[in-house]
């Protein structure tokens, strides 16, 4: 028996049933397509590499605080970032490749890490935290640094000297003549540090020293100048091994010191404004959680935004301040315009 072909109107709609299908096909083939191509982009940017210097302390509460910031469903809608931790093992100055496959940026703690991640070619953006920023400017300044900022960035750990300057004021009002003694890291802050000084009504007086033994005869020669000390982060001026001596020399000068952490307070220092790693970290969350789909360029480097002020209310006492409480400085200070060069 033979079978005609369609005709007519049956043609017509076999025809059309036909092409519908075949479009339905196709059109299925192109989302799933689409939907692979954005999923494998998603992967790139939603997954953070953490290389950090050390597996023990401040580096760890960073981490642990980055994590639970990334993945915050009240902090973070649509999901989170995925955190993946890359540690470095023992003298390993290499990437692991593997490891950071479909990485969308790295986020290096601490010093060690900073110098490494500087080194690696061809990886994704890398953000730095818990460096100083002479640290982070040496890195760049050095032969060799072929990095764009937008590709190697950072939160720096010091805070903006505008902010300590603010904080003399709130604690010292009427003193002016701040002293400021530099070492072989701080010296380069001179250059922004005169105008910062300049712009608050403020005077200064400074000195620079090589090593140790120079330290106590140049601060003696200060504080018999100044009102107040102002301690900026240094490997040979403000440290463990100095800090105690500093502290006894300001102490019988009888000048307040304006330190750079919680530790120079607890130790001494009258007062100071610092950020924690976990908001350091909260920070960089909010930095990585606004970067666009695709190999984005990080912002240019930044202070620390969320900081804490600490108080010494027993030098205050010897020195017979009234100061007011650290949320009532903070308050004021997070309130008072910070420019920084």
């Amino acid at each position: 028996m033979t079978i005609a072909p369609p005709t007519g109107n049956l043609a017509r709609t076999v025809f059309s049933r036909l092409l519908r299908r075949a479009l339905s096909a196709s059109l299925a083939l192109l989302l799933c397509l689409g939907l692979a191509f954005h999923a494998g982009r998603a992967v790139a940017v939603e997954t953070v590499a953490l290389l950090l210097s050390e597996h023990s302390g401040h580096y760890i509460e960073f981490s642990d605080a980055l994590s639970a910031a990334l993945n915050d469903p009240a902090l973070a809608p649509a999901g989170g970032k995925t955190l993946r931790v890359v540690e470095l093992p023992p003298g390993s100055e290499r990437p692991d490749e593997a490891r950071l496959a479909g990485v969308g940026a790295i986020v290096a703690v601490g010093a060690k890490a900073m110098r490494i991640a500087a080194a690696w070619e061809g990886v994704p953006p890398v953000l730095n935290v818990l460096v100083p920023r002479t640290s982070y400017e040496k890195i760049l300044a050095e032969g060799g640094r072929t990095r764009r900022r937008a590709q190697f960035s950072a939160i720096y750990l010091d805070q903006p000297l505008s902010r300590q300057l603010n904080l003399i004021r709130q604690v010292l009002p009427g003193k002016r003549r701040v002293a400021a003694l530099l070492g072989p890291d701080s010296a380069p802050l001179l250059p922004r540090l005169r105008p910062a000084i300049a712009r608050l009504g403020l005077e200064i007086v400074s000195e620079e020293v090589g090593s140790e033994p120079e330290i106590i005869p140049a601060l003696s020669r200060l504080l018999s100048v100044s009102d107040v000390m102002l301690a900026l982060p240094d490997s040979v001026v403000f440290t463990r091994d100095t800090a105690r001596s500093v502290l006894l020399t300001t102490y019988r000068y009888q000048k307040p010191l304006i330190g750079f952490s919680q530790g120079y307070v607890n130790a001494g220092a009258l007062a100071a404004t610092y950020s924690t790693p976990a908001q350091i970290a909260r920070q960089a969350a909010e930095l990585l959680r606004a970067l666009p789909p695709g190999r984005a360029a990080l912002p240019a480097p930044l202070s620390p935004a969320y900081f804490s002020v600490a108080v010494n209310r027993s030098v205050a006492r010897a020195l017979a301040l009234d100061i007011p409480s650290e949320a009532a400085l903070q308050a004021a200070l997070a309130n008072l315009p910070e420019v920084e060069q």
